[in-house]
């Protein structure tokens, strides 16, 4: 008898587990990835324009103005407009001065001007970051 629950229960914790599995797979199979994406570059937006991710009350937006897409000056620097910045790196990041691909760009840029801890590899909100970062096309300029 003793057996016969336990063989029992065990079926009824199977038979919860294959259906988790299944709603699961339902909830995948409803995303979309592109919306995905969409949502995720539409945080980081809002991110690289938010003084809580620092800690000095500066944003990303400071000194890549116009969300990335103009050309700008840092102090004696020129920060030049994001233009596909998935394509081009892995690349030498002159600012620290060795390779680093853009996440760890985002990142140096987070702990350093804005002064915060770097954000974790998995943290959404790095990705977030890099995504919008990665987004960024600059401006078609009309030539005359």
């Amino acid at each position: 008898m003793k057996r016969l629950m336990i063989v029992a229960l065990l079926a009824v914790v199977a038979v919860a587990i294959l259906a988790h599995g299944q709603e699961k797979e339902e909830l995948k199979a409803e995303m979309d990835p592109a919306t995905e994406l969409a949502k995720s570059v539409e945080r980081g937006f809002a991110l690289f324009n938010d003084k809580k991710v620092g800690t000095n009350g500066s944003t990303c937006n400071d000194c890549h103005q116009g969300g990335g897409t103009q050309n700008a000056k840092m102090g004696d620097m020129d920060m030049k407009a994001f233009d596909n910045l998935a394509a081009k790196y892995p690349r030498y990041f002159k600012m620290a001065d060795k390779v680093m691909t853009l996440d760890q760009v985002v990142n140096f840029c987070v702990t350093n001007p804005l002064e915060a801890e770097p954000l974790a590899w998995e943290d959404q909100r790095l990705t977030d970051l890099v995504a919008y970062c990665a987004s960024v096309k600059a401006p078609k300029v009309e030539k005359k």
